[in-house]
């Protein structure tokens, strides 16, 4: 076994995990939880329809609560993302608001990780 393995065996199963002295660092759910209140506060200064307002209200709504969870599924929260993105972009908001948006939008993304990424590529 080379440095940096470690082989376990139990209940007639064999599994190798490798490490290393490197560490990912994800950034924690209460980043983006903060990235979700400045949302909050860009929206209500955005011009939108009762309707697009509402729908992007709750999108928030869903992506907090899945980040005040103990676990946080990352999958949930692009979904909201991507929904509230599309609500904004479609509505036209992204082109008049610009950074105080697409700023909390990348924390979020960030924090998402990869698929994160992938949404934001789209969006901006």
């Amino acid at each position: 076994m080379s440095r940096g393995e470690t082989t376990m065996t139990g209940s007639g199963v064999q599994a190798m995990i490798q490490f290393s002295d490197t560490k990912v660092v994800t950034p924690e759910p209460r980043q983006a939880l903060n990235a979700v209140r400045t949302l909050r506060r860009s929206l209500a200064g955005l011009e939108l329809t009762e309707r697009v307002r509402s729908d992007a209200g709750r999108a928030l709504d869903e992506i907090e609560d899945e980040l005040r969870i103990r676990d946080p599924d990352r999958g949930v929260v692009t979904a909201w993302l991507e929904r509230f993105t599309e609500l904004l972009a479609d509505a036209g908001a992204v082109e008049h608001a610009g950074p105080s948006l697409v700023r909390p939008i990348r924390q979020i993304a960030v924090w998402v990780g990869p698929m994160g990424a992938a949404l934001l590529g789209r969006f901006v």
